[in-house]
């Protein structure tokens, strides 16, 4: 890596991690590890999404929390799924950072495996991971296409709708609903406390006597 400072700055997801040059080369994660190997910042931006030089920051528009558990595997050496994530979107997270399935632990590799399984591939190999020529010839990562049916892929988008907020318009909209009816909850709570809302309750139940 000829530019930048002697500090990188991964940002996945808004999660930021700091490493020095010389742990980014030796990085098990073979995206990460590639960025050492760059000369210029266009081979930079074939490996990640954005890169900020006066912070010398890396720009990774993935999934935050997939992240974390990858990075556990590059601490500890164990790599298991995320708990409420479907599998085969944590594994193409697996794909993209450089990762393949035998790095699972044995019992989510059977997990995946059953996945495989209820969607018709009945092993990992009919997954179609190619590198198409241009693309090939850029970046050198495989382009990751995983057959999902519409069943998976509405399952995903609705488990991002109500726990991700950002991921996208509707999800804000529920998540700002939610603190307006928990903000009225809380008004209501706190004024059925009040004297006068108690006596205005009791007249109200005289009148219709």
């Amino acid at each position: 890596m000829k530019f930048g400072k002697s500090i990188c700055v991964l940002n996945v997801g808004g999660t930021r991690y700091a490493f020095t040059r010389e742990v980014i080369r030796d990085f098990p994660l073979r995206r990460v590890s590639r960025l050492h190997a760059c000369a210029t910042e266009k081979e930079v931006l074939e490996l990640c999404d954005d890169y900020d030089r006066d912070r010398n920051e890396f720009f990774f528009d993935r999934h935050a929390q997939a992240f974390v558990f990858i990075m556990l595997y590059v601490r500890y050496g164990k790599l298991r799924f995320v708990p409420g994530v479907c599998e085969l979107s944590f594994y193409t997270e697996m794909i993209y950072w450089g990762l393949e399935s035998v790095h699972l632990d044995s019992c989510c590799q059977k997990r995946l495996d059953d996945r495989m399984s209820e969607i018709g591939l009945d092993d990992l190999s009919e997954i179609d991971v190619g590198v198409s020529g241009d693309e090939s010839q850029s970046s050198g990562e495989p382009l990751q296409r995983i057959a999902l049916t519409r069943r998976e892929r509405w399952l995903e988008k609705m488990r991002k709708t109500f726990e991700e907020p950002n991921s996208s318009l509707l999800a804000q909209l529920l998540a700002l609903v939610s603190v307006i009816f928990v903000l009225v909850s809380m008004i209501m709570l706190c004024a059925s406390t009040l004297p006068d809302w108690d006596t205005a309750k009791r007249n109200t139940v005289d009148e219709h006597r």
